[in-house]
């Protein structure tokens, strides 16, 4: 390194130098001086010097990359420094912007031989289903402490969000969208983002809203009495798939092969099986009612009965009677309220909802079948 002599005051308004924040101690910062003030430079051949040194070079170099808006928000940020002025004399030195995120550097450094860790910078578009930006609000949160924060933000243009600001290294992440007209699928309860996805997300997509949606089922409930064709029920009335073969040359006496749930070939009391469903998609929006659809159908004579079940809030509850007739039988039963608060539907009564069917036969030989069962939420 070239050797440096000041013996005068230079041209330029200031320059960098090193303070010791006491007598013989290792802790120091680098400030920004006048001109003719007391330098350390003069000490061209010392080795800590020479270290701090690098550290100026490569704090500059890390204070150079930094985006236009981190350098923004450095700019506003201050903080009261002590620095020996000379013969154990301490004074204070308010330092800010470029001053401070250098002297920062430099003592994390030298500390801990490590740049300073920044805040992420993430831009994240808000957009509808074909990716064209919206005009409306996004929000970012972080989870710590045992509590949801949310992050500054800066529209750049229309549907453009920057985040200058995210932590790394918290529990989890969320996003929130809201625009006029459009609604956000994602729920910010349902959401727990990794560091690493949030990383990688760049899209928060609002939809239109729907008027209705379908789910359906995805696993045994807490009944399972009737009789299956195969196990696990659940799969026996997931799809229309059984199919009704008349006798030959008429009369009653057909058969149904496929999936399905059924009561036997002889009378005997209700039975009843129970569902779970998939959780809906599109449940962000309000919940007006739901309905529940089932596919039934008898042969032969067996004069039966069957009913829609539905379990919430741990009680199960029961549909009217109704007699299925012919080979396809549909049958609706709305539930507007939820029948054990008696007030809408919510998002998490819909996740943990159970659905199935009481059958019960009261003639003679023949079979009444369950092939198909559904939920559908509407919205409006």
């Amino acid at each position: 390194m070239a050797r440096v002599y000041i013996k005068k005051p230079r041209d330029q308004n200031a320059h960098f130098g090193l303070y010791r924040t006491s007598a013989g101690g290792d802790e120091s910062i680098i400030v920004r001086r006048k001109v003719g003030e007391p330098t350390d430079v003069v000490h061209p051949n010392s080795r800590k010097l020479k270290r701090q040194r690098e550290y100026l070079r490569l704090a500059s170099q890390h204070y150079a990359h930094l985006t236009p808006s981190q350098k923004a928000i450095t700019r506003h940020q201050f903080e009261i420094v002590e620095y020996e002025t000379g013969h154990s004399k301490t004074e204070t030195k308010l330092l800010g912007g470029r001053q401070l995120f250098i002297s920062k550097e430099m003592r994390s450094l030298k500390t801990t031989g490590k740049q300073l860790v920044l805040p992420y910078e993430l831009c994240i578009m808000l957009v509808d289903e074909n990716l064209s930006p919206l005009a409306g609000q996004l929000d970012l949160y972080y989870y710590n402490d045992a509590q949801w924060w949310s992050l500054p933000k800066e529209e750049l243009a229309t549907g453009s969000w920057l985040f200058s600001m995210v932590p790394g290294g918290q529990e989890a992440y969320r996003v929130r969208g809201n625009a006029l007209g459009y609604f956000d699928p994602l729920l910010p309860e349902n959401q727990w983002i990794s560091e690493e996805d949030i990383l990688l997300y760049h899209y928060h997509v609002l939809h239109l809203p729907v008027e209705s949606e379908i789910i359906r089922p995805n696993g045994d409930g807490d009944l399972l009495q009737m009789k299956p064709t195969g196990e696990p029920h659940w799969p026996l009335v997931l799809e229309e798939d059984t199919e009704f073969t008349p006798p030959n040359g008429g009369g009653p006496w057909g058969f149904f092969t496929g999936n399905f749930v059924w009561t036997g070939f002889f009378p005997y009391e209700g039975r009843k099986d129970l569902y779970t469903f998939t959780n809906p998609l599109w449940a962000a929006q309000h919940i007006n009612r739901i309905a529940v659809h089932g596919l039934f159908g008898r042969d032969a004579y067996p004069y039966g009965d069957a009913k829609i079940l539905l379990k919430t809030h741990g009680q199960l509850y029961e549909s009217d009677k109704f007699s299925p007739w012919g080979a396809k039988f549909w049958r609706e039963e709305p539930w507007e309220l939820n029948p054990t608060t008696n007030e809408e539907w919510t998002l998490e009564e819909i996740g943990s909802l159970q659905v199935g069917i009481w059958m019960a036969k009261r003639g003679s030989f023949g079979n009444i079948i369950c092939d198909q069962i559904y939920i559908k939420i509407h919205y409006f």
